[in-house]
Formats: structure tokens, sequence, C-alpha cells
């Protein structure tokens, strides 16, 4: 099942990532930031109301934060048919309009980062789980805080 497409009131909120794989074209800062990036410290929270999206990439002791705000919008590319028939937008269209730094009780660090022209395909979204794709080839899995915090207590 390929779940629904982009849905602005299902994927509204926090999601935690859980797996992460760089395309290769992907930057080279993304490709730093996925050997970093674990469970529980990197995140993506969508604000629908706003049209953006920060993903929050913590430090180690999650003492700092490494921030990138992102606007968005919905676009008729790369959508798919359901089996009923009916159009599902799969893709949003991205800017990174900001970034920045923040480490312990050091003011926060704006950082000369704006990129436009990406793009996320939702290949999977449900209320607990969302799959994408980006422009660049990479591949993100992220789940629910609650969701994952069930599934780590399952597996244990």
């Amino acid at each position: 099942a390929r779940g629904k497409g982009f849905d602005a009131d299902v994927v509204d909120g926090e999601w935690a990532i859980v797996f992460n794989r760089s395309g290769k074209k992907s930057p080279k800062l993304q490709k730093l930031l996925q050997t970093t990036e674990k469970v529980k410290k990197a995140y993506s929270n969508f604000d629908t109301s706003k049209m953006t999206f920060a993903n929050l990439n913590y430090t180690p002791r999650q003492n700092g934060v490494l921030q990138a705000d992102v606007k968005y919008a919905p676009v008729p590319d790369g959508f798919s048919i359901a089996a009923d028939g009916s159009i599902v937008l799969r893709r949003i269209m991205c800017d990174i309009v900001g970034a920045s730094f923040k480490y312990g009780k050091f003011p926060k660090l704006p950082l000369p980062l704006s990129v436009k022209g990406g793009y996320l395909d939702f290949l999977y979204l449900d209320q607990d789980m969302r799959i994408t794709s980006g422009n660049r080839g990479g591949l993100f899995i992220h789940f629910r805080p609650d969701f994952l915090d069930d599934q780590i207590i399952l597996n244990k």
C-alpha cells in the first residue's frame, strides 16, 4: 500500500527521523549529518499553517541544534493515480529560507544558507510514518515520536 501522498492534515506536526540514505548527488553537509543523525536526535517538523518545516539535528549530548527552515508548496508534478481513480499529490517544492546553529546558552548563530528549487516526493504517508525521497536522491523515513517510542518498547 502506498498510503496517502502529501496531505497537510496528516503531515502537520513533529516527525523523528529513523533512517536517512543520502543520494550520490546529495550535498556534503547532508552526507555529513547522515553519519551523525541518531534516533530521537533529528527531527523534521511541519507547520502546515505557515507552509514551512524545520529540520533539526541535535548534537550528541543534545546541547546544540543545527536548524534549517524550509518553505514548501505542493505542486502537481510527480502525482499518481489511486485505485479509485483519484489524483494523489506526491511532490512539494522546497526552498531553504534560513539556517542557524544554537549551542547551550550561547545566542543563536544565523548561517548563510539559502537553497531554492529542491523538492520532496511523498512515497508513503500515514498517521505514524512518512517516507520521502529528495530531488538529489536521498531517502528519508520518519516516525511520529509517540509511534517511535512504542516501536522501541516493543523491540526491547
